[in-house]
């Protein structure tokens, strides 16, 4: 006896399985022709396996109890994590604001002009603040459904708190139009103090607003034990034998990921 749904996914694991291994067949076949050099421009054939079509004939034996499945929904987790990025560009300004006006070293008021603009003025902080928050949502492009936990469906506070630091140097502590802040020990001291505030904030920010949030989805599908042999089917009435029809289209995907560092624009800091 099998259920159905092992049957339909061990059809589908069984045609990406043989297209795998033409592929590494076929390369491995390059390699080897490659390497006297005199059939190193020999064809090679291209396997594709094209639009596929199957018919699979079962007979239903019983039907047992539902099976939980669940999904994650991603959607959602786009859509927190936008609202996340905004609150979490929103207190990175304010704390690294707070920390550079505040500090008392002695510099320039040209190499602090930038952050008296973002404290006065409230145009600059809203442009400056949504250029940051496009920079922490796409920072996670390449790698969204790493940061949810399938067993649970918990935002992985860990990676998400990772990332938004990653971003918040890249396109904010460490940009060049603040060299001259930084520069020197004593800049390079303030530079720390505001990475260290900023961390502190952004971490306790993202606990809070990551602890009830859950994006995991229950559902219960019943699980169908039925017969698929010619023996089997031929010892089934003609109207418990039903016919599911397959249909397979490969398809291209591009599985190489773009630098982390190319994110959207940079923000002039003058």
């Amino acid at each position: 006896m099998a259920q159905l749904n092992s049957v339909i996914s061990s059809i589908l694991r069984d045609i990406i399985s043989a297209q795998h291994e033409a592929n590494m067949y076929s390369l491995a076949l390059s390699d080897t022709y490659g390497k006297d050099g005199q059939a190193k421009d020999f064809q090679l054939p291209n396997i594709m396996v094209s639009d596929m079509e199957l018919e699979l004939k079962y007979g239903v034996k019983s039907a047992s109890e539902s099976q939980q499945q669940f999904n994650i929904q991603y959607d959602k987790f786009r859509k927190f994590l936008k609202e996340l990025a905004m609150e979490i560009s929103k207190v990175a300004i304010t704390s690294v604001v707070s920390t550079v006006t505040n500090s008392q070293i002695d510099r320039k008021e040209i190499d602090i002009h930038f952050f008296n603009r973002l404290k006065g003025e409230e145009p600059l902080q809203r442009e400056f603040q949504a250029f940051l928050s496009r920079n922490l949502r796409n920072a996670f492009r390449n790698n969204l459904y790493d940061a949810v936990d399938i067993s649970n469906g918990m935002a992985r506070t860990d990676l998400l708190i990772a990332k938004f630091m990653d971003v918040i140097r890249k396109k904010f502590l460490y940009d060049t139009d603040l060299n001259n802040l930084f520069a020197g020990e004593d800049g390079a001291f303030l530079r720390e103090e505001a990475e260290s505030n900023v961390q502190t904030v952004i971490t306790g920010l993202v606990e809070k607003l990551a602890k009830d949030a859950n994006f995991k989805k229950l559902k219960s599908f019943p699980q169908l034990d039925v017969a698929i042999t010619a023996d089997e089917l031929a010892s089934m009435p003609e109207e418990a034998i039903h016919t599911f029809k397959l249909k397979f289209s490969p398809r291209s995907y591009a599985i190489s990921q773009l630098d982390d560092d190319e994110f959207v624009e940079d923000f002039v800091m003058k």
